[in-house]
């Protein structure tokens, strides 16, 4: 794993700065309190000081959460939760309560419907079909056997744990369970700068698919009303339904190509306009679904997709990526609300069920994921790791189970069971993240059945190729490339391990590739030494996997005369990496300031219609035969 430790300083900064925000949020809060009294005894403020408790409360909950590196929906859940059993709602409906607080339902209702149309529209927006394409067959094979799977298990559990009954109702509970959460895989991709990893490839992947899957059973349970049932009108509708998804999709891309292009090419003049239009046009596509019978919150995540295909995707996200926050707190602290008014006992008496339940989604994904890697060559910490990854329920779901709760799908009982069993699973989920590769090593043996490779005379007598004095390469990059081309000129080979079949495949057929490729594992020590890291002329770990670079720096210093290099970003882990013994460590930003450093000297004092013109061009011819060169396998280095 990459480590990238804070500086000293900067932490001291951000550890004042959260102490002086403390302060001054405290100082705020009991300011607001205190001007909304007057408003408050008059009667016509009750749900101000409610509202301004929940979000302050929600903000020191967040603090806390985020310390033990937890998603924030739990703290508004919690704190609308806490709103809802002061305000007496505990074991009855809103309606119940509209003498003593007026327009209680329609107020909460509201401010709920226009939460779960805003995070599905950003739910839109961050929707990256890239995450598909990128690896169009290991995706779609893995996610439909990561989904299948998941239904069948968790339909089956549905009505074994939760008691469900009939198809409409086993279905949804089974789905809600079977999706991941995008906030979570994203969380813990970049936690770990994993983003780019093979596993958080497929994570990213298949979560975007079952997103995709849960969007439409969403939009079949507003066009059933709720009912569902395989009746012969029932089906009719729900193929009708499919034609109108499919023209929504059609007519939102032909607006995005043809009208949202050139408008918000205009619009990011104006952060304040196009924050506006952005929620003018999530609504409008949601009111019109709404009139045609599709979905609001269908059209809504639709029409973020339909924004996410725009050239400005990355700086639109970033300009009206506060919606997702505030949508965020308008849902869940109305979730907490609802999650109040439902019976005490439905909980307690279920607890067996709900534990089964949750322990089922935890537990069983990372399996899943495994069945599935060893039917298409999956490696066993690349399948572990996406299953570590995508082992919770998921934030869209939770929308879905409360939609279906409203449209009568779920009883109380049911929906109660499954939005405990979804939010356990975001607890621990985030704790097995923050343990996976300690998880791995654990699991290591049982799952070694995956780790097949091939034996060390099999590799020599296929490319007649010594395993003495050669050059050892750990992982397929940019920098792998520059090392292989540099021992082609030469004449030489190397030998490349990697865990990505693709580049493996890719390699196997190009004969004329002074590369090597042997498909296994590099973290696992015993491919260290039967295919002889310490005969070897130079071994280069090209990955900034910090842990496995330090292991295997203990293992090359029985052989100090052996040069081993590493790759890192971080300053720290340099140090660490050389104090441990490695013989030079590349720290690509430290090159790479030090190489444009070069660059910059000798082309800043040229005239600017000249300065960095030949190097662009030549960058630009670089890459290119780069790209041509290597084929489909660029898209992966």
């Amino acid at each position: 794993m990459c480590s990238l430790k804070p500086d000293p300083y900067f932490s001291f900064k951000v550890k004042t700065m959260n102490k002086t925000i403390l302060i001054r949020f405290i100082a705020t809060l009991v300011f607001s309190l205190i001007t909304a009294m007057p408003v408050y005894a008059g009667g016509g403020g009750w749900l101000i000081m409610p509202l301004g408790l929940m979000l302050g409360g929600a903000m020191l909950i967040t603090i806390l959460l985020t310390w033990l590196k937890q998603t924030n929906i739990l703290s508004f859940i919690i704190m609308g939760l806490v709103m809802g059993l002061a305000l007496g709602l505990q074991g009855s409906g809103l309606a119940d309560h509209e003498s003593h607080y007026p327009g209680i339902a329609s107020i909460l209702g509201g401010f709920q419907e226009i939460g779960i149309i805003l995070v599905m529209f950003m739910a839109g927006v961050q929707f990256n079909l890239s995450d598909i394409t990128k690896r169009t067959g290991m995706i779609i094979s893995n996610g439909v056997g990561y989904m299948g799977f998941g239904l069948l298990v968790y339909y089956w559990a549905a009505q074994r744990f939760a008691g469900t009954v009939g198809f409409s109702e086993s279905i949804f509970f089974a789905l809600c369970l079977a999706v991941p959460s995008s906030i979570l895989v994203t969380a813990s991709l970049r936690q770990h700068g994993d983003e780019d990893s093979l596993h958080g490839q497929i994570a990213q992947g298949i979560t975007v698919l079952s997103t995709l899957l849960a969007v439409i059973f969403l939009a079949k349970l507003q066009a059933t009303s709720g009912i569902g049932e395989a009746t012969e009108s029932g089906m009719v509708v729900n193929l009708w339904l499919t034609e109108q998804l499919l023209l929504l999709v059609v007519i939102l891309m032909l607006v995005s190509r043809f009208i949202l292009e050139p408008v918000v090419r205009y619009l990011l003049r104006s952060s304040e306009l196009l924050f506006l239009s952005a929620v003018g046009y999530c609504m409008g596509i949601a009111s019109i679904c709404g009139v045609l019978g599709i979905s609001p919150e269908a059209g809504a995540f639709f029409a973020g997709i339909s924004v996410s295909t725009l050239p400005y995707r990355l700086d639109i996200e970033d300009k009206v990526g506060p919606l997702k926050i505030f949508g965020a707190i308008l849902l869940f602290l109305t979730l907490g609300v609802d999650m109040s008014g439902i019976d005490g006992n439905l909980y307690s008496e279920n607890i067996g069920g709900i534990i089964t339940l949750v322990l089922l989604v935890v537990i069983i994904k990372p399996v899943f994921l495994v069945i599935t890697g060893s039917l298409t060559r999956i490696k066993a910490r690349t399948a572990f790791l996406a299953g570590i990854t995508t082992n919770q329920a998921s934030e869209i779901t939770i929308i879905l189970s409360l939609l279906a709760w409203k449209a009568g799908v779920f009883s109380d009982e049911l929906f109660a069971i499954l939005v405990s069993v979804i939010l356990v699973s975001f607890i621990l989920s985030a704790i097995g993240q923050s343990l996976q590769f300690s998880l791995f090593n654990g699991f290591q043996g049982l799952l070694h059945f995956m780790d097949r490779n091939k034996e060390p005379s099999e590799l020599s007598k296929a490319y007649d190729f010594e395993l003495k004095d050669h050059v050892v390469l750990l992982a397929y990059n940019e920098i792998s490339y520059e090392i292989a081309a540099h021992y082609q000129s030469k004449g030489e080979r190397v030998l490349l391990v990697d865990t990505d079949p693709e580049i493996i495949r890719h390699f196997e057929a190009q004969k004329e590739s002074n590369i090597v490729p042997l498909y296994a594992d590099f973290m696992d020590p015993s491919i260290w030494v039967d295919f002889k890291f310490d005969q070897a002329k130079l071994v280069v770990s090209c990955r900034g996997l910090l842990d496995t670079n330090l292991e295997l720096a203990e293992h090359m210093g029985q052989t100090p005369d052996i040069p081993y290099v590493a790759v890192t970003t971080s300053h720290e882990d340099a140090l660490e990496l050389y104090e441990k013994g490695v013989r030079y460590v590349l720290q690509t930003d430290y090159v790479a300031s030090k190489s444009f450093r070069e660059v910059f000297a000798e082309e800043i004092d040229k005239p600017a219609g000249d300065s960095f013109q030949d190097r662009g061009a030549a960058h630009w011819k670089d890459t290119r035969a780069i790209r041509d060169g290597l084929g489909e396998i660029f898209k992966f280095v």
